[in-house]
């Protein structure tokens, strides 16, 4: 190996100190006294085997290179007269190359520093990489005395003197170089010299080369002997962590509560692993469940044994987790419930395997059982009442739904039970309005902890029109917390029916006594039921003639309004019997729950009829007939359009009773038209009577008052006077007769004229009593008045009409009172009213008499013939006629005593205030 086989040509610089150097050593043999140079080099050569020895000795040893290094620098030193040494080293591994330092004594820091510059440079230049900067020489000078035979104490000017350089590259065969040896000759270097430095940097190069190999081996043998350790060290670990972990498992489904963990193979089902609490639980050894291969099949309840089978194989097949619950005989005969999950895994070598966890839920299962027994006790219990019942939890959602919720509402439990009840029961207020979901009741029950009550809720039903219901939402409470709620409701519709055919029936019978015109009542009637009973109704009537007059047609909706413009469709014609026509021959109602297209041809009259009828739409019809007093009267027909709605015998039977009520309404107001005629003719005849009597009468009076004037005094002139006097008295009979006739009429025809002036009350009584005085004192009665209140107050009336009021009661009381008897005619304030009362000691009036004695021509048997019935009728049409009332109070063979009120009359200026 030479070094001078890679030595690149060092910079120019270094070439001209290199001559300078050649030629001091060419002067060298004179200085020496004229020795051969030759000679010398040989005589030299022998040391410097002894310091190749030495070195290789050195390197033979080699430690390091810091600690080999800097020994044979120091030996070189000794061999070749040098101020510095350096040794640039490239370190594997690390950026920068390593300096080994050795300079002779006296050389300064600057010559140092400058000497690390220059090998840095040739470094470089021999590499062909750029210049190492003198940041990366990370050494310094290893020694600092000087060689045997050198001055120690060299002058300054000499020891910064510039010497030569010998820069040898570190290089094995023709590898790369990864070094340099530096020497800085202290005088000329003569061959040998180069000779035996060149056999050191082979030496050098070969022992770092050497050394480096060993190293990489070294650290190659350390690193996978670490790496070894390292290995071990993790293997130890995981198997410690394998088994602490295994140990902390163990330990936790060891003390699992009455559940144990199991592991078996997929395609055998043969245990692999079963933990403690499995024994514990079953009675059985573990051991016993690893060594037989169907040990889980053979615990297993026999009825049960197919299910686990399918649970495990269905995990393998799908490779989902399975659950099941399955009883298993304990070793001691018991029964347990056991919860399995099962979980298919696969390991490394891709045999699959089952785990699961068993956990025992016989308590549970017990529970349930007993959940379950109450379950039905309670279903039974509520299968066998009518009321709908259903239970939600707190979130509202349907836990039960007994029988009858099935029936009224049209679902049925699997449909129901889980679902938000708002789904289910949904309310509407009586209005329509549905109640939003937040405002549900059995929500609000939930929420306020309160029950919610109502009979006025409707219910929408899965299949059929909607419920009225009458409902309770109460709350179940648990441990003091609501914890859901209870529905308990039932069917009202027959109620609320009742209810809305009462008060139809009700206001029918308002109607009906409202108005006497019996076109307008049946109309209002028919109104008030079309609500009720239909959409759309009509009426036909039979007048006294015998003809059909159909009412105006009249609809609940005026969006068929349309309906009412064709019901000349339904009229009769030649040859055809309208529905109409033939409960009007027949007397019996007619039903059609359903318009058919049978129904439609049999009520056709042509092809353009039936299309007609077919486009009013499918429905209902029902025609009753107006009967009274076993005489048809007409006919009311009723027709709903809506398809869902259909007629039943409950609704005929209203339909009935209504068309009755009507009924009996057209004949009360035909035979009020009769009577109204009747009264009519009467007064006219009564008003002819009047008027063709009165003026006969009047001449009669005249005349039998002018007979008695002109008659004789002797005897037969008063003979005849008797006689006039008689016919006198029968005139003025028959004209009072009359009179009371036309006031009746007039009372009754409301055409009674009055007077009213304010009349001193006392002043009427007086009147009164001095009027019939003769009439009383003829039968030997007392007759006398009595004014209390002081006599002031003064009454609202006709006086005349008070006057005949009074006379009529007077009259009545002395024809019923007898001789020795008293009458007693009183007067006084009652508030706005005065109170005027006849009083009597006769025999009075019966009980079941009483109610009669105001009626027109009314009498007592064993008074009827004394006069004509109608005294007390005329004054109770006067005194009402004055804004007054008259009754009559009595005790049979205790008297009686008739009472009426007159309006007091306001004093002056009252009326304005």
């Amino acid at each position: 190996m030479s070094a001078g086989r890679r030595t690149k040509e060092p910079p120019r610089a270094h070439q001209k100190g290199a001559r300078r150097d050649d030629a001091r050593g060419e002067q060298e043999p004179a200085r020496r006294g004229g020795e051969d140079p030759a000679a010398g080099g040989l005589e030299r050569a022998s040391p410097r085997v002894l310091y190749l020895y030495e070195i290789s000795k050195q390197l033979t040893r080699f430690e390091s290179a810091e600690r080999t290094a800097p020994s044979v620098l120091t030996t070189l030193a000794r061999a070749l007269p040098i101020r510095t040494a350096l040794v640039l080293l490239e370190v594997p591994g690390r950026p920068g190359v390593k300096t080994i330092v050795w300079s002779a004594e006296g050389v300064g820091a600057d010559r140092l520093q400058a000497t690390r510059s220059h090998a840095a440079t040739s470094y470089a230049y021999l590499t062909g990489a750029e210049a190492t900067r003198p940041a990366d020489l990370d050494g310094e000078p290893t020694a600092t005395n000087a060689p045997s035979g050198q001055p120690a104490g060299a002058p300054r000017a000499e020891a910064e003197e510039r010497g030569s350089f010998l820069v040898l590259p570190l290089v094995i065969d023709r590898g790369p170089i990864f070094g340099v040896l530096q020497i800085e000759g202290a005088a000329r270097l003569e061959e040998p010299d180069l000779v035996f430095m060149n056999a050191v940097v082979n030496q050098l190069a070969i022992a770092l080369d050497r050394q480096a190999i060993i190293d990489a081996k070294q650290a190659a043998a350390e690193a996978a002997r670490a790496a070894a350790q390292r290995r071990q060290a993790e293997a130890d670990e995981q198997r410690a962590l394998a088994e602490a972990l295994r140990q902390r498992y163990e330990a936790l489904v060891d003390n699992l509560a009455r559940s144990f963990v199991w592991e078996a193979d997929a395609r055998t089902l043969q245990v692999l692993y079963v933990s403690a609490q499995a024994e514990e639980l079953l009675g059985y050894p573990r051991a016993r469940w690893l060594a037989e291969p169907d040990f889980w099949s053979r615990c297993t309840e026999p009825d049960d044994r197919g299910e686990l089978d399918q649970a495990l194989r269905r995990t393998l097949a799908a490779e989902r987790d399975q659950r099941c619950d399955h009883r298993c005989r304990t070793a001691d005969g018991r029964v347990l419930w056991l919860h399995s999950g099962v979980h298919l895994v696969n390991d490394s070598a891709g045999a699959p395997r089952l785990q699961g966890v068993s956990m025992d839920v016989t308590p549970a299962k017990e529970v349930e059982a007993r959940v379950r027994e109450q379950l039905e006790f309670t279903r039974a219990v509520t299968g066998s009442i009518g009321e709908g019942v259903l239970a939600m939890d707190r979130e509202g959602r349907i836990t039960f739904f007994n029988p009858a919720a099935e029936r009224l509402l049209g679902w049925t439990t699997e449909e129901v039970v889980g679902r938000r009840v708002q789904e289910v029961v949904q309310i509407r207020r009586a209005d329509g309005t549905s109640v939003p979901d937040e405002d549900h009741p059995a929500l609000r029950a939930i929420r306020t902890g309160e029950p919610v009550r109502s009979d006025e809720d409707v219910v929408s039903c899965r299949d059929r029109a909607p419920l009225h219901v009458s409902c309770t939402f109460a709350p179940l409470q648990r441990a003091g917390q609501v914890s859901g709620a209870v529905l308990v409701f039932r069917d009202i519709m027959d109620v609320k029916r009742a209810e809305q055919v009462q008060r139809l029936f009700a206001e029918v019978s308002a109607v009906l006594a409202s108005s006497l015109d019996y076109a307008e009542t049946v109309s209002s009637v028919t109104r008030l039921s079309v609500h009720a009973l239909a959409d759309l109704y009509f009426v036909d009537l039979v007048d006294e003639n015998g003809r059909v007059e159909r009412l105006e047609p009249t609809s609940a909706d005026p969006a068929k309004q349309r309906l009412t413009e064709r019901m000349e469709d339904f009229a009769q014609r030649p040859g055809r019997e309208t529905p109409q026509a033939k409960v009007m021959r027949t007397g019996e109602p007619l039903l059609i729950p359903e318009i058919t297209e049978s129904a439609v041809g049999a009520a056709a009259h042509d092809p353009g009829h039936r299309g007609s009828l077919r486009a009013g739409g499918s429905g209902a019809v029902m025609v009753v007939p107006l009967v009274a007093r076993g005489r048809t009267l007409g006919t009311l027909t009723f027709v709903t359009t809506e398809p869902s709605r259909r007629y039943s015998a409950a609704d005929l039977a209203v339909a009935e009773e209504v068309a009755r009520r009507a009924a009996m309404a057209v004949e009360h107001a035909r035979l009020y038209q009769h009577a109204q005629r009747a009264i009519r003719t009467r007064d006219d005849f009564l008003a002819i009577v009047s008027h063709d009597l009165k003026n006969p009468l009047s001449a009669i009076l005249t005349a039998a008052a002018l007979l008695m004037r002109t008659l004789p005094a002797d005897e037969q002139g008063a003979h005849d006077r008797r006689k006039a006097e008689v016919i006198l008295l029968a005139a003025q009979r028959m004209l009072r007769i009359i009179g009371d006739l036309l006031d009746v009429a007039a009372i009754e025809a409301g055409r009674l004229s009055m007077e009213k002036r304010g009349h001193a009350a006392g002043a009427l009584v007086r009147d009164a009593i001095e009027m019939e005085q003769a009439l009383a004192t003829q039968k030997h009665l007392v007759l006398e008045g009595e004014i209390r209140g002081g006599g002031g107050f003064e009454v609202l009336c006709d006086r005349e009409r008070v006057l005949q009021v009074f006379a009529n009661l007077i009259g009545n009381a002395i024809k019923f009172t007898a001789e020795g008897g008293a009458i007693t005619v009183r007067a006084e304030p009652r508030g706005d009213e005065a109170l005027f009362a006849v009083a009597d000691t006769g025999a009075g009036i019966r009980a079941d008499e009483l109610p009669h004695i105001f009626d027109r021509f009314w009498q007592v048997a064993e008074t009827a013939r004394l006069g004509t019935g109608l005294g007390l009728t005329i004054a109770k049409g006067f005194v009402e006629a004055l804004g007054g009332r008259i009754w009559a109070e009595s005790q049979f063979g205790a008297g009686a005593t008739l009472f009426f009120t007159l309006p007091l009359a306001r004093p002056e200026g009252a009326a304005a205030g």
